[in-house]
């Protein structure tokens, strides 16, 4: 029925389907998986390695809630060793003084990218938070998009957007954990090397 020179209207119709189910939804990039050129070259296709030096630098937080980016992080910390990512490190938080929230967490992801340069990180995970907040019913909805980045060369290698939608009473913290862990899975991690 569908086919592949219609891919964006599938993907549309899945998402409706999907949001109005209360599901949560992925979605990878164009690639299939991982992206760039050294991705498509062939440099990272038995997947990335996971004994690298990794690190998680600062969300951007798009939402109208504040004060979450933090936790966000450390969610995202506690996730990867079950990737197979064993000692990644977060970035040191600096202080960031602007009148503008959305500048503020500019120069707070730069402020991390600079870091992991300076101290031999070879890829590092960032994120950023689209939605955050509890709906009319009292349902929480989270959605978020995850990163990696070679921070030699500056290029994305991989990336991923999900949103997830809880019940009435859970708490937006769990629903976040759950859609980091489930939009993890999709990372290729090669443990071995």
């Amino acid at each position: 029925m569908f086919n592949e020179a219609r891919p964006g209207f599938l993907i549309l119709i899945l998402t409706a389907v999907l949001a109005l189910t209360g599901c949560q939804y992925t979605g990878f990039n164009n690639s299939g998986g991982l992206g760039g050129t050294a991705a498509s070259s062939g440099l990272y296709r038995e997947g990335l390695p996971g004994t690298a030096n990794w690190a998680v630098l600062p969300f951007i937080n798009h939402s109208e809630a504040s004060s979450i980016t933090t936790q966000v992080e450390r969610i995202l910390m506690v996730n990867l060793p079950s990737r197979g990512i064993e000692e990644a490190r977060l970035y040191p938080e600096s202080e960031v003084t602007t009148a503008s929230k959305s500048l503020e967490a500019a120069h707070r992801y730069q402020n991390g990218k600079q870091w992991a340069m300076q101290n031999d990180i070879s890829f590092a995970i960032a994120g950023e938070i689209f939605e955050w907040y509890y709906d009319d019913s009292g349902r929480p909805n989270v959605s978020m998009g995850l990163t990696v980045i070679d921070i030699r060369s500056g290029e994305v290698i991989w990336d991923i957007n999900g949103a997830s939608e809880g019940l009435q009473g859970d708490d937006l913290f769990d629903i976040s954990r759950g859609l980091i862990s489930d939009l993890l899975q999709s990372l290729p991690i090669n443990r071995r090397i």
